[in-house]
């Protein structure tokens, strides 16, 4: 009997609205950003005992409608959308813990990437593909799956048996039509009907190629109407149908383009509407949630009294939390006891189940959390040559766990990469790039790098592959060649009377390295190198272009035992994460000096010797958030570097072959004799003050404190500075910079330079 009465109970609440008083149905419109609205509508109705029966929603207002379909409190939802992981789902970003940094070592200015299907030119006929959609849609993947997965099962696949009836709309691209989902995988359906067009990957359901439902009804009442009949239906409208676009808002512009005409006027006599149109939003602006949602509490708070007259029946706060813990006892936990891939070769699926490592335990059926499998998935996506289709998560009533279908591809196997940097400098440096990858049971890899600025040029031939026997590791060789033009060049002086030393300076060398990742972001590699260094240089001043500079040539074999982390990220100007480095070398090689001009005004014979060695390196560049000040970060700095390094025939040679502290992007373009010694220690403070996401202000303080510059004389004689401030924009194809930079040496020079891309220099022969 006590079973019974449950069940009648149960029945009473829910069909309890068709019973008395008025059904209520929300209408949520699509938005984007905007659509946070609808948050603070739903909030203000709960608060006020506004009973919520049936929603229905279009891109975001489906996601916000079936987060509250499921159970989620306007609160934990605001909370949500206020996180950074609203910014990783709309922007495709992968956190930095689920990079992999073993698979992710080469570091390319590359602006523009360009891939050849030059195998498969049946294939739609094209040989050259780019991109079909601006963001990477597996975050958004994985949230809908996380969110969505338990509840879909919960309902039995039938979307009136969530805590509340829903309705979402996608649009068939085909045959222009709309789709309404009623039943089937909730979080794939919320999925489908936000793919905004260009911006979002389309989902491919029963042969049906989906889009955003906002192409076709941006404000779905009318299934509401036909699928519940509601005595009254309450809309949450942040748009404006069919206005002019903004001329700076990609999105306003394809939604202009792509949209057709929505049907915002609710049925007469049962239609209560709270709306707003923002001017001051752009679609993708979550950075400003916390005002979207106020303004649809306040705007739903204005129409309450309108509300509450109109609807007799109320909620109570008591009444809401039950339901919320009766359907959250249905949902089952997200824990995975299988997995099938297809799309892949059999040699490529074996590497792919390699890198996830999700089955790697020998039991037949080994179980592993949503968490883990987002880890592993995010792992092998990240590497850049692998894309998957939404996966899909299956519930086994036998086993009570989920299972996994994931429908992946390789990408195209070439690569033309094209980027570099405009500079206000001589780092006007241009790139290109060739890259081929091929995956089998393994990955092998070749690449043809190309830069030339007339400060810098190199040349690069390099070849890598990955195996698996038992733990990854990889082996990798190549050859490459760089030169730095020293001599007369631009570095953005902003005062007279510079005492820099010219010089040129060659590397060339071939090389072979090894490695084994340490966890997630480290990896430890052991190279070796052989090749040659030549210096040029004048000894004395008073020199004309006809004067022959001197030369030392250095040839050697070098070698590098290395434990690295990286999680910065951003390649340049770097506001979060950790890049750390302690390694060994040993070099050992013969010096050959042949004076010129200035030389053999000196009386300097030719000189040959031998050099040899050892050094050692800890360098640590670590920034971080300040919890207590949201738009401030700091970071810090620490580089201690101990050689032997010997002297050389004479001091440039000395000089120009020690290890150098170049902590900044300036300092790396520019020669300062006084930040190189044998031996050093480098410390730095960098905060950072952000204006808005991607755009904010660098400042950079650094002490170098050498060990050749008169051991006998006092620290503080000893001490040099740099000061350095970057206003700094990272754009989707790279960052935009104007920096500033001051030097603690003899020239007392301060430099005004501007930077767009990406300034990224080849790895040396004698690593430091």
């Amino acid at each position: 009997m006590t079973h019974l009465r449950a069940c009648f109970l149960l029945l009473f609440l829910l069909f309890a609205p068709a019973a008395g008083a008025q059904r209520v149905g929300v209408v949520l419109s699509g938005g984007g950003a905007k659509g946070l609205y609808h948050i603070g509508v739903i909030k203000a109705l709960e608060e006020n005992g506004i009973p919520i029966d049936y929603i229905s929603g279009t891109s975001m207002g489906s996601i916000i409608g079936g987060l509250y379909a499921i159970g989620m409190t306007p609160e934990q939802m605001e909370t949500e959308f206020k996180s950074q992981q609203i910014h990783n789902w709309l922007t495709g970003t992968i956190e930095n813990k689920y990079k992999y940094y073993f698979k992710q070592m080469d570091r390319t200015p590359a602006i523009i990437t360009l891939r050849l299907d030059v195998k498969n030119r049946n294939r739609g006929g094209k040989v050259a593909q780019m991109p079909t959609n601006l963001v990477p849609s597996n975050q958004l993947d994985m949230a809908f799956i996380e969110y969505f997965s338990g509840a879909s099962v919960a309902c039995g696949g039938d979307f009136d048996s969530l805590m509340i009836p829903f309705r979402c709309i996608a649009t068939d691209a085909l045959n222009r039509t709309e789709v309404v989902h009623r039943r089937g995988d909730l979080g794939k359906a919320i999925r489908t009907s936000m793919s905004i067009p260009l911006v979002f990957k389309p989902i491919r359901t029963d042969s049906m190629l989906l889009y955003d439902g906002g192409i076709y009804n941006n404000f779905p009442w009318q299934v509401l109407e036909e699928d519940f009949a509601p005595e009254v239906i309450i809309g949450s409208k942040c748009v404006e149908g069919h206005r002019n676009p903004q001329d700076n808002s990609l999105m306003d512009q394809v939604f202009a383009l792509t949209m057709m005409h929505t049907d915002y006027q609710l049925p007469e006599g049962k239609g209560i509407m709270i709306d707003r149109i923002f001017d001051d939003v752009s679609m993708l602006d979550f950075t400003r949630a916390e005002y979207i949602i106020e303004c649809g509490y306040r705007d739903a708070l204005e129409k309450m009294p309108q509300i509450r007259e109109r609807i007799a029946r109320r909620i109570s706060p008591a009444e809401m939390a039950a339901r919320r813990e009766a359907f959250a006892d249905r949902i089952p936990p997200l824990i995975f006891d299988d997995y099938a891939i297809s799309g892949l070769t059999p040699a490529q699926t074996q590497y792919v189940k390699r890198s996830l490592r999700l089955d790697r335990r020998k039991q037949p059926r080994s179980l592993y959390s949503f968490q883990q499998f987002r880890s592993e998935y995010f792992k092998i996506l990240s590497e850049g040559e692998i894309e998957s289709e939404y996966p899909e998560a299956t519930f086994d009533d036998t086993t009570q766990h989920f299972k996994l279908a994931m429908t992946m591809k390789t990408k195209p196997s070439l690569k033309l990469m094209f980027g570099g940097n405009i500079s206000s400098t001589a780092l006007n440096q241009a790139y290109i790039g060739l890259e081929y990858k091929r995956i089998g049971k393994s990955a092998m890899s070749v690449h043809l790098d190309g830069s030339l600025s007339p400060l810098y040029a190199s040349l690069s031939l390099r070849s890598r592959n990955d195996f698996f026997i038992g733990y990854p590791f990889f082996v990798e060789y190549g050859l490459t060649g760089s030169r730095y033009n020293y001599f007369r060049s631009n570095y953005g002086f902003l005062a007279k009377g510079t005492d820099l030393t010219y010089s040129k300076y060659r590397d060339g060398y071939a090389y072979a390295q090894a490695g084994i990742p340490v966890g997630r972001q480290s990896v430890l590699s052991l190279q070796a190198n052989f090749g040659q260094d030549a210096y040029l240089y004048f000894q004395r001043k008073g020199y004309d272009d006809t004067d022959t500079l001197d030369r030392t040539r250095f040839y050697m074999i070098s070698s590098k035992l290395e434990l690295e982390r990286r999680s910065l990220n951003y390649l340049m100007y770097p506001t979060r994460g950790i890049h750390q480095s302690i390694s060994l070398i040993y070099v050992s090689g013969r010096e050959e000096f042949r004076p010129g001009t200035s030389g053999t005004a000196l009386g300097l014979p030719t000189a040959n010797a031998n050099r040899h060695w050892f050094g050692a390196r800890f360098t640590r560049t670590h920034y971080f958030d300040i919890k207590s000040v949201k738009w401030l970060s700091l970071g810090y700095m620490v580089d201690l570097t101990l050689t032997n390094h010997p002297s050389f025939t004479n001091e440039y040679a000395t000089n120009i072959s020690s290890p150098a502290f170049q902590p900044t992007p300036h300092s790396k373009i520019v020669y300062l004799k006084e930040l190189r010694s044998d031996s050093y220690l480098g410390v730095g403070l960098m905060p950072t003050i952000e204006f808005m996401p991607r755009f904010y202000l660098k400042l950079n303080a650094y002490g170098f404190l050498p060990d050749n510059m008169g051991r006998k004389e006092e620290i503080k004689q000893r001490l040099r500075y740099i000061f350095d401030a970057n206003l700094v924009y990272q754009t989707l194809v790279g960052p935009v910079s104007l920096s500033i930079s001051k030097y603690d040496t003899k020239s007392n020079n301060w430099f005004l330079t501007f930077n767009f891309g990406y300034a990224l220099f080849s790895k040396k022969g004698l690593f430091y």
